[in-house]
């Protein structure tokens, strides 16, 4: 069976041969196309490399992608090589004993029977004592989050939405890192939001740069200070102390990711500004994706205006979640998961480096993904595209990019094999692409 991006990539093929779209056809940006298609903007990449590699369009990233002839479309079994079938691409970790931890407390929970609240309608606020048992797991010895300051949304993303929809109206602005976390740049589109790139450093994002857009007029700023996604930087406690200053100087919300904050425990950007930033925290990365939790931890001042955002939205947490989450805590499921994620991710970053060795790749040995900058003509998207002909899915460059086209040439990879032992050979044939130039990738290979 052929892959998605595959028959997405022959249907168009088929429209250029009927001459449905005639020679120089110029095909929308890939984000768009990626929202038309309803599919991820790595597929769309996908699509467009699959296109190129046809020889049915050309062009470059920026200047447009035209339509340069009318090949027959090819016989999409005759495209697919077998593949590892490894998704690198999405960052989800969990080991086959954090998944056994997770299914037994489960087991008890249901085998006791549905608890009242667990039936109750979708909700913002917690019953008191899973209010402050989710307050006791996002503190850290630095900020102790209260009860009363917590929010529930349905996951992380809709965290991220509510907060965005809260703090700017349509037409609005908000600030990013240049490359940032795809669904902010989604959820800014959908809601009519400007996002305004910020320079980043080795660090993250730049104070001094920053602080020039704030005199600007921003309505607020997304951070992400622990395992910036994509490129893995770290804010230090002089750092966050920085960024907490510019935004009491202008007075500016900041909204603080610390989805990945388990991993590396740090006073947040919220602990030298706690009347300024909203923080916003899920299970998806402590835990799994497959029951979501969002939480908000939020000034006063922002309580009023983040709830009715949450509801007007449907962004509410389903009581069963909330339940299963208090039911979790109360047997230390969060602490015993966090401790195996990273021990696992301490594993893979070892492997990782040793396979990119005289490469250009950042990684952390508590981070759960890695950036490799991609040496001579590579570029992200058909680096991405080569790898998934290997059957290993990456998330390339762009996908991060505020700005379409202004994206380094590198991949994010996360650390989401199965096991150790596809990992290592997942690491070697990407190792073993890298080194190769775009050209000698498609060349036969000779086993």
């Amino acid at each position: 069976m052929s892959k998605p991006y595959a028959r997405i990539a022959d249907g168009i093929a088929r429209r250029i041969a009927s001459g449905d779209l005639p020679v120089g056809t110029r095909l929308p940006p890939q984000r768009r196309f990626a929202y038309d298609q309803g599919i991820a903007v790595s597929t769309a990449s996908r699509v467009y490399e699959e296109l190129r590699r046809r020889g049915l369009v050309s062009g470059e990233v920026g200047r447009g992608t035209y339509v340069a002839s009318r090949f027959t479309p090819l016989d999409p079994a005759q495209q697919e090589p077998p593949g590892l079938g490894v998704d690198l691409e999405i960052v989800f970790r969990l080991s086959a004993d954090a998944r056994q931890t997770i299914a037994q407390s489960t087991t008890r929970f249901f085998k006791s029977g549905l608890p009242d609240r667990a039936t109750l309608p979708p909700s913002v606020h917690a019953d008191p004592e899973t209010a402050a048992a989710l307050a006791r797991l996002t503190s850290v010895d630095d900020f102790r989050v209260t009860a009363d300051n917590l929010l529930l949304a349905g996951s992380g993303k809709e965290a991220i939405a509510a907060t965005f929809s809260a703090l700017a109206p349509r037409g609005g602005r908000i600030a990013v890192e240049a490359l940032t976390y795809p669904f902010a740049i989604a959820a800014a589109r959908l809601l009519g939001i400007e996002l305004v790139p910020v320079p980043v450093d080795a660090e993250g994002i730049d104070p001094a740069a920053l602080d020039r857009l704030a005199r600007e007029g921003l309505q607020g700023v997304y951070l992400q200070p622990t395992h910036q996604s994509p490129l893995v930087l770290t804010q230090s406690r002089t750092r966050r102390q920085e960024i907490a200053a510019v935004l009491i100087r202008h007075d500016l919300p900041g909204i603080e990711d610390r989805v990945y904050g388990f991993l590396r425990p740090a006073p947040p950007v919220a602990a030298f500004a706690p009347d300024h930033v909203i923080q916003i925290d899920s299970l998806s990365k402590r835990l799994m994706p497959g029951l979501a939790l969002g939480m908000i931890v939020a000034p006063m001042r922002f309580q009023e205006a983040l709830a009715r955002s949450l509801r007007a939205g449907g962004w509410m947490a389903p009581s069963l979640a909330v339940a299963l989450a208090r039911h979790w805590l109360q047997e230390d499921v969060p602490a015993a998961v966090e401790a195996s994620k990273r021990r696992d991710a301490a594993a893979m970053y070892d492997l990782a480096r040793a396979a990119f060795a005289e490469l250009d790749f950042r990684g952390a040995p508590d981070a759960l993904h890695g950036w490799l900058t991609l040496p001579g003509a590579w570029r992200g998207e058909s680096f991405a595209a080569a790898c998934a002909d290997l059957g290993i899915a990456v998330a390339p460059g762009h996908s991060f990019a505020v700005i379409p086209g202004n994206a380094p040439p590198g991949v994010r990879i996360a650390f989401s094999a199965a096991d150790l032992d596809t990992w290592k050979l997942a690491l070697a044939e990407v190792a073993s692409l890298a080194r190769k130039s775009p050209r000698q990738s498609t060349e036969p290979r000779i086993d």
